[in-house]
């Protein structure tokens, strides 16, 4: 069996998620609906569309993962509900926006997970 470049790329990222900690994973996750969203901005048509809904999907994952307890937690879930309604709008300056709060999201649990 050949394995292609691109089939080998595939492979070894897929072993890096499923062996990755939980909270290296949802790092992981932010980091992918940001490049998703950057991805987006350079695209135009259907591709562009596919790029965004991937990044809402990833969105809507963590908003179905909450557990609304406290003030923090709810805070979370309408930042997640603010950029996946930016992202459905589509426009430059509303991904623009999106691309700003997520990474905001992303570097901070970049920073949590470098405390563990």
């Amino acid at each position: 069996m050949n394995l292609t470049e691109p089939d080998v790329a595939e492979h070894y990222t897929r072993m890096q998620i499923v062996t990755a900690s939980r909270p290296k994973q949802i790092t992981m996750m932010h980091e992918k609906c940001v490049m998703d969203i950057a991805k987006a901005m350079e695209e135009s048509g259907i591709e562009r569309r596919r790029r965004l809904d991937n990044a809402q999907n990833i969105l809507a994952q963590f908003q179905s993962a909450i557990r609304i307890e406290d003030n923090a937690s709810e805070g979370l879930f309408y930042i997640y509900d603010y950029s996946y309604m930016l992202l459905e709008r589509g426009e430059a300056g509303d991904c623009r926006k999106a691309i700003e709060v997520m990474s905001v999201i992303r570097d901070t649990f970049k920073d949590l997970l470098l405390s563990f």
